[in-house]
């Protein structure tokens, strides 16, 4: 009934609602003015990076803008058909064709937020349609048995390279199950008058009365300080490398680096890490559970929520402070953090057709970088588990 509403109006709009024409050209030129002030805008600390012979923080700081340049053009896509419900194809198959490394992602993205318009948004993508509606309750019919060895190529007309199936992800990897999702929703709500009337109007206060260097040197006081939480996580993970890492930039951000104001281990060559106990409970094949939003804390899993809990106890400041002062240093932490998201969400909240499930899809992709501690994930990229049950 839901969908059938959904198909309703989207029709009315698309015959009521003349909205902006939009050619296929016009969306390769917005898709490709993305890319390029994505890749202008990482340049500057990429340079500095290899001046600094900082392999390690080059890639990382290259992989985390191609992240947020993905991010932005579906983004961009699902907003240009809102607006623009009768330019579907020409949308799609202009993103496609300026970023064609992106195509399966945004076929999956604008699919799921258009279940209706599957075959057409395949078409202009040049794949096979996602599936994304539920099967009828009625019997399916038998499916032919699987080939023993996939073929080489899969033979499509305009398809700029062969699809492959990508594979489910694996019970420890997060994925979008919400079956907590009335709840999620509601709580989410309570967030989001929380977030509109009083931490986004702090964070942008602090934000626009500070300087930018101070910003940075404070986030990076809280980064530091969090430190021990992260060298426990390393050493349950049994990860040498990392916790001895952990260890020196703790020892020379606190010294050298003035209580850790100055991110001197990361200009020596020693990148910070994330590393918490849900993390950790991956690490040992545990699975992430149904998608959690947590009062105040916001998007998480049941595993990371539980392991969010075991952190607080693995933290030394919960044992050295009372309980007013822990709770200035957290509300200064959520500030700070919320103070670097203003732009990011304030897009995500204007472009999205549903604000929920964006900040859901943002959250996994988030999560899946940092369970494999920020390094590449292997398989399936990030963006594509994310947006694989997308809404």
């Amino acid at each position: 009934m839901t969908r059938t509403l959904a198909l309703a109006a989207f029709l009315c709009c698309a015959w009521t609602i003349p909205g902006i024409a939009q050619s296929s050209s016009d969306s390769a030129a917005r898709v490709a003015r993305i890319l390029q002030e994505s890749d202008a805008g990482v340049q500057g600390e990429v340079a500095l990076a290899r001046s600094l012979r900082t392999p390690a923080t080059e890639e990382a700081l290259r992989r985390k803008a191609a992240q947020q340049a993905e991010f932005s053009v579906h983004a961009y896509v699902v907003g240009a058909i809102a607006e623009n419900p009768g330019n579907v194809a020409p949308i799609v198959a202009g993103a496609v064709s300026a970023a064609p490394q992106y195509r399966d992602s945004i076929v999956r993205t604008v699919t799921q937020a258009f279940p209706f318009l599957g075959p057409t948004i395949a078409a202009a993508a040049g794949r096979t349609a996602v599936v994304t509606a539920a099967p009828p309750p009625a019997a399916p019919a038998p499916l032919p048995p699987r080939p023993a060895t996939p073929p080489a190529a899969v033979a499509q007309a305009p398809s700029p390279a062969p699809v492959t199936e990508v594979p489910s992800a694996s019970p420890a990897t997060p994925t979008d199950d919400d079956p907590l999702e009335g709840f999620n929703r509601a709580v989410f709500a309570f967030n989001d008058v929380f977030d509109r009337f009083l931490l986004r109007p702090i964070a942008y206060g602090y934000g626009y009365v500070t300087p930018d260097f101070v910003k940075r040197g404070v986030r990076n006081v809280f980064t530091n300080l969090g430190s021990p939480v992260v060298l426990a996580n390393d050493v349950f993970q049994l990860d040498g490398s990392g916790a001895v890492t952990t260890t020196g930039r703790f020892l020379i951000n606190s010294t050298v680096g003035v209580l850790g104001f100055f991110d001197v281990a990361k200009e020596v060559g020693m990148p910070g890490h994330p590393a918490d106990f849900g993390q950790t409970l991956h690490r040992y094949g545990a699975g992430a559970g149904p998608y959690l939003v947590l009062p105040l804390l916001g998007p998480s899993s049941v595993r990371d929520g539980f392991g969010r809990v075991v952190d607080t106890f693995l933290d030394p400041l919960t044992y050295v402070l009372d309980f007013y002062p822990r709770l200035a240093v957290t509300a200064g932490d959520g500030v700070t953090r919320r103070e670097t998201l203003i732009t990011p969400l304030d897009d995500l909240r204007a472009n999205s057709v549903d604000y929920y499930a964006a900040l859901r899809s943002a959250y996994f992709q988030d999560r899946a970088v940092a369970l494999q501690k920020g390094r590449a994930v292997s398989g399936p990229t990030a963006s594509d588990k994310a947006f694989e049950e997308f809404e």
